[in-house]
């Protein structure tokens, strides 16, 4: 009798198990690829946000005669990525783009683009290819290809952050800002 109840025990605990596996089935652990591509897409978005806030009288806008427009800044992320990109590619850049004549439209499609270049391509490695060495595009050194997507991921970041002061100059609340829960 006990062997009979242990075994509809056991066949009990295994078809609950099987039942409610599904259920309680955990989502894939994210890869580091994955990872890198949402970051990279938070910070796309946020550039573009900020890029799309500014009114397109400003884009000339620089906070003193110095440093770069607004213009400026948004056309050298886009030339900063599309380098780390080609780079990765294996292709040579072009040469800058004539921003000074780009309107506001120009410059965000420009953005755009070279973003979603940059994502599609960060997109198409395996975590094994992050941890390969690859020639880094400035200097010469070599670095973990996750180290060389850093470098765009950190321009677009940088800038952004500069970005937001030139809107808060202009009396423009940041699109980060303004999402925020109150």
């Amino acid at each position: 009798m006990r062997s009979v109840i242990y075994a509809c025990l056991v066949v009990s605990c295994v078809l609950a198990a099987v039942v409610a596996s599904p259920l309680f089935a955990q989502s894939p652990s994210p890869t580091l690829v994955k990872e890198m591509v949402a970051s990279w897409q938070r910070a796309a978005t946020d550039i573009i946000d900020v890029a799309e806030a500014m009114p397109e009288e400003k884009y000339g806008y620089k906070p003193t005669p110095e440093i770069s427009t607004f213009r400026d800044q948004l056309v050298h992320v886009a030339g900063i990525a599309q380098r780390f990109i080609d780079s990765a590619k294996g292709t040579k850049s072009e040469p800058e783009h004539p921003h000074k004549a780009m309107t506001k439209a120009e410059v965000i499609g420009l953005l755009k683009q070279t973003l979603q270049t940059g994502q599609e391509t960060l997109g198409s490695l395996t975590d094994a290819q992050l941890l390969e060495q690859v020639k880094f595009p400035f200097g010469d050194r070599m670095v973990t290809r996750f180290t060389f997507w850093l470098g765009p991921l950190y321009q677009v970041r940088n800038h952004h952050g500069q970005l937001v002061v030139y809107l808060r100059m202009n009396g423009i609340v940041p699109p980060t800002t303004a999402r925020r829960p109150a």
